[in-house]
């Protein structure tokens, strides 16, 4: 029987005390999701996933340059039991940070590049998007639900979204970011054409499984507008080379390619006279020409037709819409769907942290005006800006260790009093908080646990449960060894950890 123990030994920068953690993160990455419990925290590059164990203070790197490499999700990708949903070279998928499996979400036909956003905590929702075939003035991004079955597989479906905005036009994206823990809240958002304007959504889910959705766009414009139409048809030029014989397209090459090559030899000071000669397409195009002429004019014409809508549409935009929108996938939503964080964007500027009330039947937003980025939200309300916190129910901002010393939680306040605490992120029970400070390549990280446990003990594997264990009080103090079967015979009442598990002894 094979067993592997491994002991913590304390940093300087750790504070271990009865029932918390508070440790500075030995990495230097920005860490800005993390699992409830505070147990594994992601960072993300391109195409780069890094795992951080908070326990352990294992780091973990998940990257392939050479086939497109890895997506988190960019809202509650990360469970406590150590999985991470995301995309896997442009596909959903979902990964087991242990194993470093990654299992691919289902797709269907004509999907092109696909991302899980995030999942409940049992596995048994996943959403994310997919990016259609759709044209300009349609709908390209649509959200996706994947359901998981008894047999551990997943069903994928469409969720239902806005065709128009109060525009009259289609969004161009909708962007589920996060999902409440008993799946039946989604925090998303609609990306409208118009400068990437952005809009809350959210979606609820009735008794009978079926899906709604209501989009908050209050007070953007006067009731009862006639918008002009938005226009659905964007004219493409022809193509140069579809008017080409084989032989003509070969000639044609074959001189830009000389031509190319007689601009770098002057660039390099290889000749004296710049080509005076440049390969016009229309030069190999023979009898065909006139047949591209006639394309080239239609095509004019049309996209003249075309402008003068689009022009029409945004002067009308302009001139009577209140530009009162939201930042780009600035969306939390607390675990139990009741809070919605997120940062305002007026008159083109993100600033302004600002928090959506989600009722039954409604939405009622709370703009605090206070310049900072709304980042996350607790299921009490605490609200965690790029700038302190707000508790539930406050206008007044505070930095977290003054929340912390409020609710009485004095150590971990005056172990936080002595860092910067820049941007922080919490746990839906306000149990866990993380933060980071600093920029690429010179982060600083570190997280509390007000809950943890500390043992001394973070890994004891037993290939079977026949042999000795060893039983520690929560200290970490070791007590004895002693058959797996009998480890809690003799023990006073208490609360112990044998072979890495909380036992309770009445």
């Amino acid at each position: 029987m094979k067993k592997i123990l491994t002991l913590v030994i304390a940093l300087a920068s750790t504070c271990m005390t009865f029932g918390q953690m508070m440790k500075d993160i030995p990495v230097e990455r920005r860490f800005h999701a993390m699992s409830e419990n505070g147990k594994y925290l992601a960072s993300v590059d391109q195409g780069y996933i890094g795992i951080y164990n908070s326990e352990t203070d294992e780091y973990k790197a998940f990257e392939n340059p050479n086939e497109g490499g890895y997506d988190l999700g960019l809202g509650n990708s990360l469970t406590n039991d150590g999985f991470l949903c995301g995309a896997m070279y442009g596909a959903p998928a979902i990964l087991n940070i242990e194993t470093g499996e990654w299992t691919r979400l289902p797709m269907a036909a004509g999907d092109g590049f696909s991302n899980a956003n995030a999942m409940t905590e049992s596995h048994k929702y996943i959403i994310g998007y997919t990016q259609t075939n759709n044209k300009f003035g349609h709908t390209n991004i649509i959200p996706i639900l994947w359901t998981q079955n008894e047999d551990g597989t997943y069903t994928r479906e469409e969720l239902p979204h806005p065709e128009k905005d109060f525009t009259g036009a289609a969004p161009q994206n909708i962007l589920p970011n996060c999902i409440s823990d008993d799946g039946t809240v989604i925090a998303a958002q609609i990306v409208m054409w118009s400068n990437n304007e952005c809009l809350p959504l959210v979606y609820r889910k009735a008794e009978d499984g079926t899906w709604t959705y209501e989009l908050y766009d209050k007070g953007l414009c006067e009731e009862g507008l006639e918008w002009p139409e938005f226009p659905t048809y964007k004219p493409q030029g022809p193509k140069e080379y579809d008017f080409m014989t084989e032989d003509m397209y070969a000639a044609y090459q074959k001189d830009s390619a000389a031509y190319e090559d007689s601009v770098w030899l002057y660039n390099i000071g290889e000749i004296d006279k710049f080509p005076t000669y440049w390969p016009d397409p229309k030069n190999y195009m023979g009898d065909m020409l006139d047949e591209y002429n006639e394309a080239w004019n239609t095509y004019v014409e049309e996209y003249g037709v075309f402008d003068e809508k689009l022009r029409t549409y945004r002067n009308f935009f302009y001139n009577n819409v209140k530009s009162s929108f939201f930042a780009q996938n600035a969306v939390w939503l607390s675990t139990n769907g009741k809070y919605y964080a997120t940062t305002c964007k007026k008159d083109f500027v993100v600033g302004d942290a600002a928090m959506i009330t989600i009722g039954d039947e409604s939405m009622e937003l709370r703009d605090y005006l206070d310049g900072s980025n709304g980042y996350c939200v607790s299921n009490d309300g605490d609200f965690f800006t790029g700038a302190g916190v707000y508790a539930a129910g406050s206008d007044t901002r505070t930095s977290v260790a003054e929340w912390l010393r409020a609710k009485g939680e004095t150590a971990a306040a005056d172990w936080l009093s002595e860092r910067t605490e820049g941007t922080v992120i919490c746990s839906g029970d306000g149990r866990v908080l993380s933060g980071w400070t600093g920029g690429a390549g010179d982060y600083n990280s570190w997280i509390i646990r007000l809950d943890y446990i500390p043992t001394g003990i973070t890994d004891v594997n037993t290939a079977e449960n026949t042999g000795n264990v060893k039983v520690y009080d929560l200290q970490g103090c070791f007590i004895k060894e002693a058959p797996a079967a009998n480890a809690t015979d003799g023990l006073a009442k208490g609360i112990y950890i044998i072979n890495n598990k909380k036992v309770i002894v009445k």
